[in-house]
């Protein structure tokens, strides 16, 4: 029965470290899954996000380009004007009266053209010589301005594109681009000067979409603003020059950057380009939260997405644990009902083969082992001794004393008996009353003779005093039976009892305090 409910119990035990374990890898597979859906949307923002940013750049590198066609046309245009007008000046070697005689032609040219405002052609003392603006322009004096004092002091005929300024005449502002003239010997001998209209590019830049906050510019190689939009007139002629930008552009004629805007701070994916004929940049951006404004929105859709979805399954999570959790709790309890189930049984099991005062084997556990014992040792021709013990003069002791010293006397006697047959197949109990009863396996007579004589004396060495009695102390008699093979058949337990009490009879017809062995005469402590 005790290892039966100890197996309960282990099984028990064991299904309830399984639970727990369960639980482990229920937390575990919630956490792997919470990492992989997190993580899974990380990556697809990130993606998502370089795929927004790669649009956003080369969109950025398609309008500047666009832009720098465009304007290099028109620049190109403007200088090939210039270019005309100064050949025809230098080679005919023209007077002033010959070089009046081309206004009618610089008129016709301007009014095909969208974007110039005016043409002029400056003698060497800054004097405007003809210009389309007849009538106003014969006080004028550019020899303060900053491109004429270029041109004066340096021999080169390249056309320049300098920075916006305003015309004297109207306020107007405008880019002008200009030439040197020289004379036969190659001296200093005036300019000519066409103006871009700056509401013309500022139109063309404002044409094209580039959403909230974006910005176009058209600038110098050096980084001097020659029109920008958003359109600020303190803008015109700023110098913003972008050492990474200056870089990009001794490598490659165009590129993109991401940057904070040095003018209104705005953060703008950027896409650049120089013209191909002219040292002018183009330069188009769009605002970065203009760039990632569907960006930010799908993944605030994918991450409420993931935040239901990592709340749902923390939710299962949670009740698959409490689940487990109360079920190994009850396991748990069960386990404990087991064990005290088994503790139960354990002591009833004892209680049911021990005398409850002595602690020893009661009558019926001592005749289930004492026969199966007995019958062992006839089957195998072994010998086996069998005492019978009864405590002398206990009445008288009971009436003295009453029951409590009665029942301590007792539980003494046993105490003696268990010190004397301590043999592991020894067998002690008590039988009834003040009687008890030894069975020793392997022992024959003799061997049961000196048993009997130790517990005589064991007894008797407890001095319990006894004044009922002729020894004035507690003193038992022992009755002795062992079994003699020769007989057949061999005697069975139940027999040896009765052997041995008749034995212990005689014993106590003889005085007491001593053992008789059965059929031999008494022999005294």
């Amino acid at each position: 029965m005790r290892s039966n409910a100890s197996s309960t119990v282990g099984s028990t035990t064991g299904r309830v470290q399984r639970r727990l374990n369960g639980v482990h890898v229920v937390v575990a597979f919630i956490a792997f899954t919470l990492l992989t859906l997190i993580g899974s949307n990380a990556w697809l923002a990130w993606r998502s996000y370089q795929k927004e940013l790669g649009l956003a750049e080369e969109s950025a590198r398609n309008l500047s380009h666009a832009v720098a066609q465009h304007f290099d046309g028109i620049f190109s245009d403007v200088s090939r004007t210039v270019e005309n007008i100064a050949f025809r000046i230098e080679q005919g070697e023209m007077p002033a009266a010959d070089i009046e005689a081309l206004q009618p032609e610089l008129v016709n040219t301007l009014s095909h053209s969208d974007h110039l405002h005016s043409i002029f052609v400056f003698d060497r003392d800054g004097a405007a010589i003809v210009s389309t603006q007849p009538g106003r322009s014969s006080a004028i004096s550019n020899a303060d301005r900053p491109y004429f004092l270029a041109h004066l002091t340096s021999p080169s005929t390249m056309t320049l594109i300098n920075p916006p300024l305003t015309t004297r005449l109207s306020d107007s502002w405008v880019i002008p681009v200009t030439r040197r003239l020289n004379d036969a010997q190659g001296r200093f001998n005036g300019m000519v000067l066409a103006a871009i209209k700056v509401d013309y590019v500022r139109a063309v830049l404002e044409g094209f979409s580039l959403g909230d906050n974006g910005a176009a510019a058209l600038t110098l190689a050096d980084g001097t603003i020659l029109v920008r939009r958003p359109f600020a007139i303190g803008d015109l002629g700023r110098n913003i020059a972008n050492p990474y930008i200056a870089d990009a552009l001794k490598r490659s004629r165009s590129g993109t950057a991401r940057m904070r805007s040095p003018v209104d701070g705005v953060a703008r994916v950027l896409g650049f380009e120089i013209t191909q004929n002219h040292p002018v940049v183009a330069a188009v951006a769009r605002a970065e939260s203009a760039v990632f404004r569907s960006w930010w929105r799908s993944i605030a859709v994918q991450c409420l997405t993931v935040l239901v979805l990592s709340v749902l399954v923390a939710i299962f999570g949670r009740f698959v644990i409490r689940m487990i959790r109360l079920r190994s709790d009850a396991q748990q309890e069960i386990v404990l009902a087991h064990r005290q189930v088994s503790d139960a049984n354990i002591r009833l099991e004892h209680l049911a083969t021990h005398d409850g005062l002595t602690d020893l084997l009661n009558r019926r556990a001592f005749d289930v082992r004492a026969a199966a014992l007995v019958a062992t040792s006839a089957r195998h021709q072994r010998p086996v001794s069998l005492l019978l013990l009864d405590v002398d003069h206990f009445k008288a002791y009971n009436d003295r004393f009453g029951h409590q010293p009665g029942d301590e006397c007792l539980r003494l006697v046993a105490s003696a008996l268990l010190r004397t047959a301590q043999r592991p197949g020894d067998i002690v109990a008590r039988y009834g009353g003040e009687e008890f009863i030894i069975v020793l396996p392997e022992t024959d007579a003799a061997g049961a003779r000196v048993i009997a004589q130790s517990a005589v004396e064991a007894v008797r060495g407890l001095r319990i005093e006894h004044p009922g009695s002729p020894e004035g102390m507690v003193t038992i008699s022992v009755g002795v039976a062992s079994t003699r093979f020769q007989l057949r058949p061999a005697p069975t337990l139940s027999e040896l009892v009765a052997q041995a009490d008749r034995a212990l009879y005689e014993m106590k017809h003889a005085g007491r305090n001593g053992f008789r062995v059965y059929p031999a005469g008494p022999t005294a402590a």
